[in-house]
């Protein structure tokens, strides 16, 4: 998510890395309807989804079935500031890629991220 030129990332309770905002999708969403209901429980905001990405496949671990990431570019709409939820513990702002190396996180969420600040 973009906020002031720069991308948002959030360390959450269940999470050592961090990562972008976002999560699991309800029964019955788009994949546009559950990222947009994902940013606005976690960071209390409305946003516009502006591009796809990037979309990924994993299965790791004891996973039976393989998880699909869905990453776009959203912008939170005017006016708004971000109130983080209790699952989050930490919030960043990154608008370099160099920035990026200050913050752990798994590859297929870094190269997103560098893909889109080149």
């Amino acid at each position: 998510m973009k906020y002031k030129d720069s991308f948002v990332l959030v360390k959450e309770k269940t999470h050592e890395k961090w990562i972008l905002p976002g999560g699991r999708m309800n029964f019955g969403e788009t994949t546009d309807e559950g990222l947009l209901r994902e940013l606005k429980e976690e960071l209390g905001v409305d946003c516009e989804i502006e591009n796809l990405l990037s979309v990924h496949a994993y299965q790791g671990g004891d996973e039976k079935s393989p998880k699909l990431f869905v990453f776009y570019t959203a912008s939170v709409l005017p006016e708004q500031e971000i109130l983080i939820d209790n699952e989050i513990t930490k919030m960043a702002f990154v608008s370099q890629k160099e920035d990026l190396e200050k913050y752990p996180m798994n590859d297929n969420q870094k190269v997103v991220i560098e893909k889109f600040l080149k």
